[in-house]
């Protein structure tokens, strides 16, 4: 045991170097992925910048249409109403991502994406089918009905689902997985029901100045703020789930089919909890006992399938990045302790703060070693669910190549220049 491996009080040590018959990684290989990857770099802060610069331009027109008609008074009472709920999901999104987090650039796309591109495009499309709603019945009974049980669920829906594909095109990579759907799924959900939330806080707020009686904002602020504030995310995880189960198998009929079926899903869930709504409305039911009923009937049972599902995941995430990372230990890239280090979110954030002694570069080296690791899990993850292209393959070798590198400065990094025991004996 090295003196850095004892240093780390776990059996960590960097200074373990690569088997020699594992130590043919193609220099070739490693540098053509290098060019792709810089080529691949630049055009992806090209796409997502053109993204966030669409995205600023629909917030501001958002904010225009909407929050200055609500009144900034009023829009700020909501805006701080509506992060409860929206701090919920992001606690459960913190708490799914830990095991094998995202890039956070992605992350607030996602979020954007679903708290303004979403919104715009419903504002849109949404007013168009209400039209055409109109044009088909005369009856404004029928007309509210369809608006909120089949055009709502529809138009956002697909916005929503419109805006994960926009992702999966031009950011596939950061899709590898089922958990990686699921996540960016929820954060959509998230900022559509964010921004939603502000507005039915700020309407409920102006109605509740005019009746002189707060118990109408306090009353929707509990429905929709505690409550439901995984109803959104929930519907919308559907899709992310079955794009995100495609995704693990590269395979494009699964993404048709698994991204129309969870979206297939979502809709009807989102329209069952819409239009039962509505028809308590329709049918004079307003009380808050009566709206717990149905709360209970339908939105428990949809919020603990998605728990389950969440808890689920994240086991499955935890035992697959085991397995995955023990085959390559067992092939003498990896030493037991490090995969469990690697696999604990606990040891990972020890070896962080064993290395934060050695400096700030070994700190960020020890971060990119943690990164590299769970990186080439997902690849090796890839592999065994069948797909083994001739890039899976060099990626793998140019993963290995920055494995061996950052082992090698970590060593470098933490190995004292005076051994101990000649500095004791001067």
């Amino acid at each position: 045991m090295s003196t850095t491996g004892k240093a780390l009080g776990y059996g960590y040590d960097v200074e373990r170097e690569i088997p020699a018959d594992l130590a043919h990684v193609m220099p070739s290989f490693a540098e053509r992925e290098q060019q792709k990857k810089k080529r691949g770099k630049f055009a992806t802060w090209v796409i997502f910048t053109l993204a966030f610069a669409v995205l600023a331009f629909a917030a501001a027109a958002l904010f225009l249409l909407v929050i200055v008609p609500l009144g900034i008074g009023t829009s700020l009472v909501s805006l701080t109403a509506a992060l409860v709920p929206f701090s919920i999901v992001l606690f459960a999104v913190w708490w799914l991502d830990r095991t094998t987090p995202q890039p956070r650039f992605t992350m607030a796309y996602a979020f954007l994406w679903g708290a303004i591109g979403s919104i715009s495009l419903t504002y849109i499309f949404g007013t168009a089918v209400v039209i055409i709603i109109a044009l088909q019945t005369q009856d404004a009974t029928a007309q509210e009905f369809l608006s909120v049980a089949f055009q709502a669920p529809v138009v956002e829906e697909t916005t929503k689902a419109f805006g994960l594909v926009l992702l999966l095109l031009f950011g596939r990579r950061y899709i590898s997985g089922t958990i990686d759907g699921v996540i960016y799924a929820v954060l959509i959900a998230a900022g559509f029901a964010f921004t939603e939330n502000i507005t039915y806080f700020a309407r409920s707020f102006a109605e509740a100045q005019v009746m002189g009686n707060s118990t109408v904002f306090w009353q929707t602020f509990f429905m929709r703020g505690l409550l439901s504030p995984f109803a959104h995310a929930s519907f919308t995880s559907l899709v992310g789930l079955g794009i995100g189960i495609a995704a693990q198998r590269r395979s494009l009929p699964l993404y048709f089919f698994l991204g129309a079926g969870g979206l297939g899903l979502g809709m009807g869930l989102h329209a069952l909890w819409n239009g039962g709504s509505m028809l308590l409305a329709l049918n004079g039911v307003t009380s808050l006992k009566e709206l717990l009923f149905w709360y209970a009937v339908i939105e428990v049972p949809i919020f603990l399938t998605f728990v389950l599902v969440m808890v689920f995941l994240r086991w499955r995430e935890k035992r697959m990045l085991r397995r995955r990372l023990s085959e390559y230990g067992r092939a003498g890239w990896f030493t037991p302790s490090e995969v469990d280090m690697l696999v604990s979110l606990r040891g990972r954030r020890r070896a962080k703060a064993w290395a934060s002694s050695f400096g700030a570069v070994a700190t960020w080296t020890m971060a990119e070693f943690q990164s590299l690791a769970l990186r080439l899990a997902a690849q090796r993850q890839a592999a065994v669910a069948g797909h083994t292209s001739s890039r899976i393959k060099e990626s793998e070798a140019l993963l290995l190549s920055q494995l061996t590198e950052t082992r090698r400065v970590i060593a470098a990094l933490t190995t004292p220049v005076v051994p101990a025991r000649t500095m004791i004996q001067r």
